[in-house]
């Protein structure tokens, strides 16, 4: 083939449109074709592959050689000719002993012939000086040629071997080459598919906004999205036609069929009416579905063979493959393919019918109900509805089974009452619970009329899931007693005959038979068991919930309930083995990809209400002391119901949100409060009045933590009055633990007391083991606090030996939700056992764990000393006022240890810093009050004669005792700071740092800024402080997140006008955001600071930053 057949057009990219829509998504995936020895680009047309490419080309610096293909190059000789010639462009002579092959006789299209030419290929890419990227596009309309597609096969297979040369294939069909998969594999293929070519709905938004000067609402946007998914041709059709006609936008959306007569005519000319006749029928009939399997056209359309013409269909670029045996066609051509086959009106009918009948038949509810909706059949509708409704909201498909029923008349209705049960589920799914119970009273009415005694058991049954989901047994028992009594007269007398669950197709049953009965008998009355197991636990009738619960499993083995187990666990106190149950559960579902519940598997679309997985493992974590797992749990709770669109699900987050945050430090205590009000906001718009009382009841231990008895006694009442009207008892018992916790946090410790024995009661009648040793726990420490050694004895050893035979030891180690907030008080306690004898190995075993075993005496409290900022130290939750120091040198004294905490002092030593103008005798008197002052004030409650546990003394010198659990404030901003620095991770150092960062409320001990003993602490302190946040600034401007850069930045500057890297740091965020006339006066700043402060001009990177500011602002201003 000769040059001047080289026809030069096809060798260079197509020019663009002055109006380009820049594409940034795009653009980033082609970057990544220099990455890959292969890249391929398929796609339908009009998806803009060769538009992408060529821009892409014409922006980027990189070596190529573009091809297009054309239909003329379907030979092996055109098409290698071109590629030759193509990359001769770059290296003049490249190819010459190639071309001198090609052109030497012989048709060339034997294999031998192939890959001796594609060897020759492949030694001439030596010649290639650099890399380069050959583009061939179109390549579908020259990849039929059999020694075409053996060249390239050929050639592919040695790139990865090769760094002088990449490929790019544009094609509306993936290349059939055999070594594709293994390349794949290597991970030597870039894909780029219509997913990455289509438009987005912002690029949308800018085309039309920024392009056509058309702004678009958020509804015209996500309408076009919809129906063109994104098809680039389509997309600008729509313009197109929106600039030829007079009509608006809403009114071409609301018509596409009458309004985008250019898009159907480019469909059918282009890709319809190529085909043959029997294609285009197949095509026609085929466009009923919404994803297509040659299964199922075969068996609609009444043909064999139909998957074979999908393949051919999608190799073609009319289909696309969902996976190897579904396809689907473009939106907008199915709408063309449909629009064609109704105006054949019968055959259009014949062949949804026949589609609902096989789609029916094989269990696909979804699809045939999609086709009698389209053909507006209300009878039909409501049969399917009754056959297959259970199984689709199980499948998740609420909103589906919902508009259905909203289609079919009052009067159909009527004649099938169990679509009202149907009805009343999706209510109550969706926390529609007054509507529910409406749906639910009329199925019950109209099946009594009609003595349908099946569907009038499952209206009672609906009713009382109701009750259940939001935890009111007092209503659900008697609406439970009445579904099992119909039950147990319908089915009790044969059910020891029933070896086996039934199954029965519902269109065969008679209307008296009451229709959906699709799971056994067994399975219906053990699930009617296992709900009044449910709803006894729900009272906090443990014992008689387990005689239920095992009523079901005899009555149906195989209908085992994980998650009521794990309520049940949970509700006795068998903590650790609800948390099991209930993480089997969720490895179930991660197994099954569906959800667990009850006797069957439910889809990830339904809602479980309190009993989701999450929130009773939130709930759990939060009892055990696991504040992080415990927030954890509830985020994925509340994301839950907030997908779900069930606002119960997602208040009971928010509450459980509330116990976690309560356990990570009183610094969290306006958050656990939000929480709280989030979820009663929730519960009081659903007016569920039992939903409050887990909130109300989080709200009475917040409040009576901070030792707001008046306030957290408040909320106590509110919660206690609604389990009351709930009737619920195991709740009830846990609301009085916490106004008794309350009281005891107040310092009421009789009437404390009180309400704890009336709580062991409580939990003793519920069967909860936790609740009773929390109890004891409680009334241990009343004793203790009032000296009263008897009952102290008697609850300490209760304590103990639950604690010890049922594994609660985490109420001694960790903050839980119903101990004590700070775990310290527990420790006096645990070494009074062993002084008494009181289980004396077991408490002696924990006081070793927690490294307290030498210990005689513990004040009962952890000490926190706040030094950044304002000087405070707290004994436990109670923060020490001015006067319980009594003298201001037990303070100083106190200030000077902390500073000096790493090392013993002298006493010399803090003679000299306390009082350096006393004479020594009036230095020691004063040393020594001093002292006294300062163990009192730390020790309020210290017994006679016994040593000081803060404040340790060895001979003359004094130290803060180092293993004595105070927390410092400026220990842990050092460690967080220190940590940040040195990380390696980016995401991982700013959390660090900002953890840090926000610890730093002010500089060290500000009343003592000018003592000698305090300066060197503080500079140390604010120097570490600045080093955190530059490093911090500097991530944030790498991250481009500037405003965070320049807060961080300008930080610095204020506890250091002269550190230069801060003032650089802002100059340079300014600049990025093309604010120079800021950038120039944080300049100006800068070289007045240093001038002023060390008769210096600013480093040269800042220089260089602003050499051309000024001259820039001045031109601008002229």
């Amino acid at each position: 083939m000769k040059e001047g057949r080289v026809l030069k057009m096809k060798l260079m990219p197509p020019p663009l449109k002055k109006q380009l829509l820049h594409r940034p998504r795009l653009a980033k995936v082609l970057t990544r074709i220099t990455d890959f020895p292969l890249t391929i680009l398929t796609s339908g047309p009009g998806f803009g592959k060769t538009t992408a490419l060529s821009a892409y080309l014409r922006s980027s610096d990189m070596t190529y050689a573009w091809y297009g293909a054309s239909p003329q190059d379907n030979d092996f000789i055109p098409f290698v000719s071109h590629i030759i010639y193509t990359l001769r462009q770059s290296v003049p002579e490249f190819g010459e002993s190639l071309l001198a092959e090609l052109h030497s006789g012989g048709n060339r299209n034997s294999s031998e012939d192939i890959i001796a030419l594609a060897d020759l290929f492949l030694n001439e890419l030596v010649s290639l000086s650099e890399r380069t990227i050959l583009i061939i596009d179109d390549y579908h309309l020259v990849e039929p040629t059999t020694s075409i597609g053996e060249w390239m096969q050929y050639v592919v297979s040695y790139l990865p071997d090769c760094d002088k040369m990449g490929i790019v294939i544009s094609s509306r069909a993936k290349p059939q080459w055999d070594g594709l998969a293994a390349l794949r594999i290597r991970g030597h293929v870039l894909e780029i598919g219509k997913e990455e070519l289509a438009f987005n709905e912002e690029e949308i938004d800018v085309l039309y906004s920024d392009y056509y000067g058309y702004p678009l609402t958020k509804q015209q946007l996500e309408r076009i999205y919809k129906q063109t998914e994104g098809w680039i041709i389509a997309v600008q059709l729509i313009w197109q036609r929106l600039l030829s006609s007079n009509g608006s936008l809403e009114e071409l959306l609301q018509a596409p069929r009458d309004t985008m007569e250019e898009l159907f005519q480019f469909l059918a000319l282009e890709l319809f009416q190529k085909q043959s006749l029997s294609m285009r029928s197949f095509m026609l009939e085929t466009s009923i579905f919404d994803e297509l399997t040659g299964d199922w056209c075969d068996a609609v359309c009444g043909r064999n063979g139909s998957h074979a013409l999908l393949f051919e269909l999608c190799g073609s670029g009319f289909l696309s493959a969902v996976d190897d045996k579904q396809f689907r066609y473009h939106a907008l051509f199915r709408e063309f393919l449909l629009d064609q086959l109704r105006r054949q009106h019968d055959r259009y009918v014949s062949l949804a019918k026949q589609a609902i009948h096989i789609f029916a038949s094989r269990g696909r509810y979804d699809l045939a109900m999609a086709q009698a909706m389209v053909l507006q059949d209300a009878e039909e509708t409501a049969l399917l509805l009754q056959d297959g409704g259970e199984e689709l909201i199980q499948g998740g498909h609420l909103e589906f089974v919902h508009a259905s029923l909203l289609t079919i008349p009052e009067r159909t209705m009527r004649r099938y009452p169990y679509l009202h049960v149907l009805h009343g589920d999706i209510m109550r799914y969706r926390c529609q619970y007054e509507e529910a119970s409406a749906q639910y009273r009329i199925a019950e009415y109209e099946a009594d009329s009609a003595g349908n005694r099946i569907v009038q058991m499952m209206a009672l049954e609906g009713q009382a899931l109701l009750f259940l989901d939001t935890i009111q047994p007092g209503k659900a028992e008697p609406l439970l007693e009445r579904a099992i009594a119909i039950a147990e007269s319908l089915y009790g007398g044969r059910l020891m005959h029933v070896d086996r669950i039934e199954s029965v197709h519902l269109r065969h049953l008679s209307y008296e038979s009451g229709g959906r009965v699709r799971t056994g008998e067994r399975d219906r009355l053990g699930r009617l068991y296992t709900l009044m197991a449910e709803n006894m636990l729900n009272a906090g009738r443990g014992t008689e919930a387990q005689l239920w619960y095992d009523r079901a499993i005899h009555t149906h083995a195989e209908g085992r309930d994980w998650l009521l187990e794990a309520r049940l666990f949970l509700r006795t106190g068998r903590l650790h083995k609800a948390k099991s149950k209930l993480m089997h559960a969720q490895m179930m579902e991660q197994e099954q990809g569906s959800l667990f519940r009850g006797l069957s598997y439910h889809s990830k679309t339904l809602s479980r209400s309190h009993r989701e997985i999450d929130l009773l493992l939130s709930l759990i974590s939060s009892m055990c002391g696991e504040p992080i797992a415990a927030k954890e749990a509830a985020e994925a709770g509340m994301m839950q119901g907030i997908r779900l669109k069930a606002p119960f699900v997602e208040a009971c987050g928010w509450m459980r949100m509330g116990h976690a945050a309560q356990l990570t430090g009183k610094y969290d205590a306006k958050v656990a409060a939000d929480c709280y009000q989030a979820a009663l906001s929730i519960m009081e718009r659903l007016e569920v009045k039992r939903g409050s009382a887990e909130p109300y009841m989080g709200l009475c231990l917040l409040f009576g933590r901070a030792r707001s008895a008046d306030t957290a006694l408040r909320y106590g009442h509110s919660a206690w009055e609604k389990t009351q009207f709930a009737n619920d008892g195991w709740l009830t018992s846990l609301i009085r633990l916490s106004m008794g916790i309350a009281l005891f946090n107040a310092n009421r410790y009789a009437e404390a007391e009180d309400v704890f024995r009336e709580c062991s009661e409580r939990f003793l009648a519920c069967g909860d083991g936790f609740g009773s040793a929390a109890v004891e726990m409680w009334l241990a420490l009343c004793a203790y606090r009032t000296e009263q050694d008897s009952k102290f004895a008697v609850a300490m050893e209760r304590f103990l030996g639950r604690t010890e035979r049922e594994g609660y030891s985490f109420l001694i180690t960790r903050r839980t939700l119903f101990g004590p907030s700070d775990t310290q008080q527990l420790i006096p306690l645990l070494i009074e056992a062993v002084r008494l004898d009181i289980c004396r190995s077991y408490a002696s075993m924990l006081l070793t764990e927690l490294g307290l075993d030498q210990l005689t005496y513990h004040p009962g409290y952890t000490l926190y000393i706040h030094t950044l900022g304002n000087f405070v130290v707290q004994l436990g939750d109670i923060e020490l006022s001015d006067k319980d120091w009594q003298r201001g040198k037990a303070k100083e004294l106190f200030q000077l240890l902390v500073t000096r905490r790493t090392r013993s002092l002298t006493k010399e030593e803090l003679l000299d810093s306390l009082f350096p103008q006393s004479e020594e005798k009036a230095a020691n008197r004063d040393f020594k009050v001093a002292l006294n002052a300062l163990n009192t004030a730390l020790e309020p409650h210290r017994r006679v004669r016994s040593n000081p546990y803060y404040i340790i003394r060895r001979g003359t010198t004094y130290q803060l005792n180092p293993t004595a659990g105070w927390v410092l404030d400026a220990n842990r901003f050092e460690m967080a700071i220190e940590q940040g620095l040195d990380a390696g991770d980016v995401e991982q150092a700013i959390k660090l740092l900002e953890e840090g960062l926000l610890i730093y409320e002010g500089d060290y001990m500000p009343e003592r800024r000018y003592e000698d003993w305090c300066i060197e602490e503080r500079e140390r302190l604010q120097v570490l402080f600045m080093r955190g946040a530059e490093r911090l600034s500097c991530h944030y401007a790498a991250m481009n997140t500037f405003d965070k850069a320049i807060r961080w930045a300008e930080s610095i500057v204020a506890k250091d006008r002269c550190w230069e890297e801060a003032y650089r740091i802002l100059i340079a965020c300014h600049l990025q955001m093309n604010n120079r006339n800021q950038a120039l006066r944080w300049y100006n700043k800068c070289r007045k600071a240093l001038e002023e402060e060390l008769g210096i001009e600013p480093m040269k990177d800042i220089r260089e930053l602003v050499r051309d500011i000024s001259s820039v602002i001045l031109s601008d201003d002229d």
